[in-house]
């Protein structure tokens, strides 16, 4: 039986190919798209999933919320996204788009699913934190909740020391994770080691699926970009973390507690506690079997049969 999920996206590139992998497995139900401020700004990143489940030609949508921003003006990532988070293609918002508030699309899928649901989570944690202080014991019903953020042992792509989603709302992140729910990180240290290139890309196109073809598309403009000292590349962090509901048994985790900085130069660093007691553990993924995970994710998105 398909696994229900929940999105919670900034919608950029690599969500983008994350989402479109979602649709095209077996293994998930995309029951709900909620869009935060993170990449782009909330009005892109909520329009952004209008255009993608337009060209995905997908029908019947699933439930679509528009999330929240962050206070103040962070830093964004159009210089990896593109100047619309897409990749700067053509790629209209159709007309008929519509969207509810983010709590109705939230309450509906967990009252609906329950222990069953998990959500997705790979954009800043606004709504996540948000939802915590409104109503605390509506997400203790979801059975579980997969981050794509942070950085533990490895350097941050923002800062030294930050990832770009715990670095854009860190005091949400420290909620998040110090609210004891079941929580899966998939950190920076991990997602960095799986990458697409140009024979990825090609591969999309020769698989000739609506899907395959968008993301090639989308994917040009940073692969174009200099981004972590690499050129050609294009790390896709999000569809990483939609791998460890799809693909588990390629992934490693610990249980470690977590903390994160909310104020000053270190804002957003994810550090462990060792050999602190009290604080609530999460499940970190600490490693993956990137080709395999590649292989998995282009024979899924081509349509082709194969699975690792």
């Amino acid at each position: 039986m398909a696994i229900p999920i929940l999105i919670d996206t900034d919608m950029g590139v690599d969500d983008a190919v994350a989402v479109t992998l979602a649709f095209y497995s077996d293994g998930v139900e995309v029951v709900g798209l909620v869009s935060v401020e993170g990449n782009v700004s909330l009005d892109q990143a909520t329009a952004n999933i209008g255009r993608l489940l337009a060209g995905l030609q997908r029908t019947p949508w699933p439930a679509i919320g528009r999330g929240l921003a962050q206070p103040g003006q962070g830093p964004r990532a159009h210089h990896v996204h593109g100047p619309d988070g897409l990749g700067g293609i053509a790629l209209p918002t159709p007309a008929d788009f519509k969207t509810q508030d983010y709590l109705t699309v939230y309450r509906q899928a967990i009252e609906q699913y329950g222990s069953s649901l998990v959500i997705l989570a790979i954009g800043p944690l606004t709504n996540l934190s948000t939802l915590l202080k409104q109503d605390p014991k509506l997400l203790a019903k979801v059975g579980r909740i997969v981050v794509m953020g942070g950085a533990v042992w490895y350097k941050g792509n923002v800062t030294p020391h930050a990832e770009f989603n715990f670095h854009r709302d860190p005091a949400a992140a420290a909620a998040v994770l110090s609210s004891g729910l079941p929580i899966t990180v998939v950190p920076l240290d991990v997602t960095r080691q799986v990458a697409i290139d140009e024979s990825h890309v090609a591969h999309l196109r020769r698989g000739r699926t609506p899907g395959g073809a968008l993301l090639a598309d989308m994917i040009h403009f940073p692969l174009e970009q200099k981004i972590d000292e690499h050129v050609g590349k294009f790390m896709i962090h999000d569809a990483t973390a939609l791998g460890v509901i799809l693909w588990p048994k390629l992934f490693m985790r610990a249980a470690v507690a977590l903390e994160v900085a909310t104020s000053g130069p270190k804002a957003g660093q994810c550090k462990p506690l060792v050999g602190k007691t009290g604080k609530p553990t999460t499940s970190v993924v600490i490693s993956v079997q990137a080709a395999d995970l590649l292989e998995n994710l282009l024979e899924h998105l081509c349509r082709e049969e194969f699975v690792v």
